[in-house]
């Protein structure tokens, strides 16, 4: 179960530019990076939403083709050592951990053999200008179950 995510100042760069693109709207990706150990994740890079990415106020689609594309060609640059570690999306609220549907969402992938984690990651960055925060929060599904998780610099 992961209990840290080490989450640098380039990324939270990245993901606080993809925030300010769509800023009355949810947008996501997803996450690559690295397990420093059975607790501990580096979080590398993170993805924009893609090009035929849907934005509500209150939900978001992800295209996944472009996604797949950008994880390939992250994981080729990284020579192996970087890959899918977990999603990111913007909640337009403070205080607003992961919905039902962010849960379900996150456990499918934890159950799934095509994911390269059985333990993902969901960064929610908390958007409510001119407050912005990013949560962390680990998921496991043996037992089930969903742990905040520490973000570090």
């Amino acid at each position: 179960m992961i209990r840290q995510v080490v989450l640098g100042p380039a990324v939270r760069a990245t993901l606080a530019a993809h925030v300010a693109a769509k800023p009355d709207l949810e947008t996501g990706g997803i996450l690559v990076g690295r397990h420093l150990d059975e607790e501990s994740v580096e979080v590398t890079a993170a993805s924009p939403p893609g090009p035929r990415a849907t934005h509500r106020r209150f939900s978001f689609s992800r295209d996944t083709k472009f996604l797949q594309s950008w994880l390939d060609e992250q994981f080729a640059q990284g020579e192996g050592e970087f890959d899918y570690v977990g999603e990111w999306h913007v909640h337009l609220a403070l205080n607003a951990p992961p919905s039902s549907v962010d849960r379900r969402s996150l456990f499918r992938i934890a159950r799934k053999k095509n994911y390269a984690t059985s333990s993902p990651i969901l960064i929610i960055v908390e958007s409510s200008p001119p407050t912005r925060r990013f949560c962390a929060y680990g998921f496991a599904v043996k037992p089930k179950r969903v742990e905040s998780a520490l973000v570090t610099a």
